[in-house]
This record gives structure tokens, C-alpha cells and sequence, in this order.
């Protein structure tokens, strides 16, 4: 383990998200999977962002305030 490296246990980093404000979660999450993504979608991301949109359509997804 080098000198920048921490460790947390999952159980607190989730309970920290969960506490956290949905403006400020979505932020994070945006910063984390999204932002530093710049990269054409690929066949694959395109078939599987399709099926989101579908999922969601339908109402078969899970909202955020569902999982808290």
C-alpha cells in the first residue's frame, strides 16, 4: 500500500452517500462515471443505453429514494 493510499470500508462509504443531499449526490456520481468520459458510445454502450430507456419506459427501474 502506497503512502496516498487509504482504506474504508464499503459499509461507511455507503452510508456517507446516503446521507448525502441528492443535488450533491448526483454531482458526485456525475463527476465519477460521467465528466471524465469523453469517448464515443460503442455498440455495446448503445445497445445497453437502449435497454435502460426501455427499462425506464416501462417503469421497471429503481428510483434513488427507493434504495435509501
Amino acid at each position: 500500500m502506497s503512502a496516498n493510499t487509504i482504506r474504508i470500508p464499503q459499509e461507511f462509504i455507503v452510508g456517507m452517500l446516503k446521507a448525502l443531499p441528492e443535488n450533491v449526490l448526483k454531482e458526485v456520481f456525475w463527476k465519477a462515471f460521467a465528466d471524465s468520459e469523453n469517448a464515443p458510445l460503442n455498440v455495446e454502450e448503445r445497445v445497453d443505453l437502449a435497454a435502460a430507456d426501455e427499462e425506464f419506459r416501462k417503469g421497471e427501474t429503481v428510483r434513488w429514494d427507493d434504495l435509501r
